[in-house]
């Protein structure tokens, strides 16, 4: 069962000339998926908030989010203009500075995944001078699932 999922509707802007959702679109609905997800959760979906004592008392500042830091995907059935995707994450794996998320599409009315993807999220913060890796907020991660 999957920890999320959002239907997503294919417009011609994604696909290629013959109505194929572009390769690279496939990232794109993964990354709206987990957009939405983190929103259900209370968080904006892109920066966290620095309440996180632990880092604080540390002087840390700067903005905290997520970068990809690998994605692998296996392309298994064409993905169409005007197709109804449900596009979900089937498992998260949290360690301290990142996320390893399973995440797949589907087709209407389909079982089997049309695209499959394991992406890892890097947690960084950005200062304005650099980005650096960071640990995930202890608000995050009382939020992920068990």
């Amino acid at each position: 069962m999957a920890i999320f999922e959002k239907i997503y509707k294919v417009y011609i802007n994604h696909t290629d000339a013959g109505g194929i959702v572009y390769h690279a679109n496939h990232l794109t609905f993964f990354e709206n998926c987990r957009r939405d997800w983190l929103t259900t959760l209370g968080f904006d979906g892109y920066f966290f908030n620095l309440d996180d004592t632990s880092q604080a008392k540390h002087g840390l500042s700067g903005a905290v989010h997520f970068v990809v830091s690998e994605a692998n995907l296996k392309y298994r059935t064409p993905l169409l203009v005007d197709d109804e995707l449900s596009v979900r994450i089937d498992d998260v794996i949290v360690k301290p500075a990142s996320l390893i998320l399973h995440q797949s599409i589907h087709r209407p009315n389909q079982d089997k995944a049309a695209t499959t993807g394991i992406i890892t999220l890097a947690c960084v913060r950005n200062d304005g001078k650099q980005i650096t890796p960071c640990r995930l907020p202890s608000s995050f991660i009382a939020k992920m699932p068990a």
